[in-house]
């Protein structure tokens, strides 16, 4: 069987490929986020995905590269990781008290034939609206360093969701049905039903991830 490399850091994205029964190493891209251009969330994250699991391809001539990326679109706005407390507080501003949409693109390469397959999926969330001082204690407390959007959807800002709808695991940043169904298409079969673990996720705490 050929080698399976994540190339991703995400802690998230390990928990979930481990529980689906695959083996695998953990290899991050270090991709140059910026490079990819686009207002299509869609566009951009299913590039995104593909180019991080290219940017490792040349270290492993007969292997397959998994490459995930997540973005959070609200009022035709793509988020994704806040780089310093002010830019946390524009994006919170603009989640809290309204729905927004989370999307997750996944790319499975193979080096030694040189296929590649690509997708996504998507999740919403509604948040209620915070008062001033939870607010301030949420950007105090820096939780959301290192999540897209600024938040983790069953973290530190689960008491704030009051809504929720479509694939949970592409909010958390790894949809477990798309990577299940890539990673077939390329002759690797998981070991869980799909399914039933998406079900069970629902009651652990795993965050939204945007590496």
């Amino acid at each position: 069987m050929q080698q399976i490399i994540l190339a991703s850091g995400s802690p998230r994205r390990q928990e979930i490929l481990e529980k689906l029964g695959v083996e695998f190493e953990v290899v991050e891209s270090g991709y140059d986020e910026s490079k990819i251009v686009t207002d299509d969330p869609v566009e951009l994250v299913e590039e995104l995905a593909l180019q991080k699991a290219l940017s490792v391809s040349d270290l492993y001539p007969d292997a397959l590269i998994i490459g995930g990326d997540t973005v959070v679109y609200v009022a035709g706005e793509i988020l994704g990781k806040p780089r310093d407390k002010k830019e946390a507080e524009i994006m919170l501003k603009k989640l809290f008290g309204t729905t927004h949409m989370v999307v997750t693109g996944v790319a499975v390469v193979n080096t030694l034939t040189g296929d590649q397959v690509v997708g996504h999926e998507e999740g919403f969330v509604r948040f209620r609206q915070l008062t001033d001082h939870e607010f301030k204690q949420y950007l105090d407390s820096e939780i959301w360093r290192g999540f897209a959007g600024g938040y983790a959807i069953q973290g530190a800002a689960a008491p704030y969701v009051s809504d929720q709808t479509g694939s949970l695991s592409a909010i958390i940043g790894f949809p477990i049905a798309l990577v299940a169904d890539l990673l077939e298409q390329m002759g690797v079969g998981v070991e869980v039903d799909p399914e039933e673990l998406e079900i069970a996720i629902k009651n652990e705490k795993i965050g939204i991830e945007g590496q």
